[in-house]
C-alpha cells in the first residue's frame, strides 16, 4: 500500500467521521431534543391548568403570564422541530395543527376573566387538554364513612 493511497484513506475516515457527527448533532439538536422538551412541556402544562385551575385572583399576573409563556414556548418548539411528522409517531406527540391551535387556546385561557361575567362561557381548559392529548385525571372516589 503507498503512503499516498494511506493519505487518502485517513483523509476518507476524517471527512466521513466529520460528516457522520454533523448529521448526528443535527438529528439529536434539530428533532430529539425539541421532540422531548415538547413532550414535557405538555406536561408542564398539564400540571399547571391543574394547580392554577380554582387561583384565578390570587396570583392573576403569576398565571397570566405563565399561560402566555407557555402557549410562546409551544410555538417556539414547532419552529425549533425538524422532520415533525417522524417523531409525532415515534414520541406519541400530538398533531402539529393541535399544538398550534392549542397554543392559540392558552393565549386565551391566560386572558380569561378573574370572575366569570354574564355570557361568559367558560374556560378552554378541556379543549386544550384534548389537543394536546392531555389524559384526564383520575378522581379516586373516598370510601363511605364506616359505622361505629
Amino acid at each position: 500500500m503507498s503512503t499516498l493511497q494511506i493519505a487518502f484513506t485517513a483523509l476518507a475516515t476524517v471527512i466521513g467521521g466529520a460528516l457522520t457527527l454533523v448529521v448526528g448533532q443535527i438529528i439529536v439538536r434539530g428533532a430529539l431534543e425539541p421532540a422531548l422538551e415538547l413532550k414535557g412541556l405538555i406536561g408542564t402544562i398539564a400540571s399547571d391548568m391543574d394547580f392554577y385551575a380554582n387561583k384565578f385572583e390570587a396570583q392573576e399576573e403569576e398565571w397570566r403570564d405563565l399561560f402566555r409563556k407557555h402557549s410562546c414556548s409551544l410555538r417556539e418548539k414547532l419552529n425549533v422541530m425538524i422532520g415533525y411528522s417522524i417523531f409525532e409517531r415515534l414520541f406519541q406527540l400530538p398533531p402539529e395543527q393541535d399544538v398550534e391551535a392549542a397554543a392559540a387556546h392558552l393565549i386565551g385561557y391566560s386572558n380569561r376573566p378573574t370572575k366569570p361575567y354574564p355570557g361568559y362561557e367558560g374556560l378552554p381548559d378541556t379543549e386544550i387538554k384534548r389537543l394536546l392529548r392531555i389524559k384526564p385525571k383520575q378522581v379516586r372516589e373516598s370510601p363511605p364513612p364506616q359505622a361505629q
